[in-house]
């Protein structure tokens, strides 16, 4: 059976106006297209506004033998004083760990002062690569 990452383990830093955001709820949700399957976790920000989650892997025979292309729809999305803020939302296209930014770590800073906007390799939020 392979080994197959939904989504690949994050770290990252809220902030506002420059300033750590501590307490903020960060929740990450996914939805796999192969086995229709959702899930959805959450953490909270530390003192230094930084949060971290692990990878989410799944196996399956049947993904391993049959062609597919894969779709996981990946979102966080942050809540802090009442407001909601659209962090990352991408549509991943493999199984590999760090194959959302080809290779690199999830690394992020969230800036709640910003704009969500489109960053490069396919990604919306207010979240960018570190």
């Amino acid at each position: 059976m392979a080994k197959m990452v939904l989504f690949s383990a994050v770290q990252g830093r809220v902030l506002e106006e420059g300033r750590p955001v501590s307490g903020a709820t960060v929740e990450r949700e996914y939805k796999w297209g192969w086995k229709d399957e959702t899930g959805r976790d959450s953490t909270r920000t530390g003192p230094d506004g930084s949060f971290a989650m692990p990878a989410i892997e799944r196996s399956s025979l049947l993904g391993s033998l049959l062609p597919h292309e894969p779709v996981i729809r990946q979102s966080l999305t942050i809540q802090h004083a009442g407001r909601s803020y659209e962090g990352w939302l991408y549509f991943k296209r493999n199984y590999r760990a760090d194959g959302e930014l080809d290779g690199k770590p999830l690394k992020l800073v969230c800036r709640l002062e910003r704009p969500a906007q489109r960053h490069g390799n396919g990604v919306y939020g207010i979240c960018e690569f570190e």
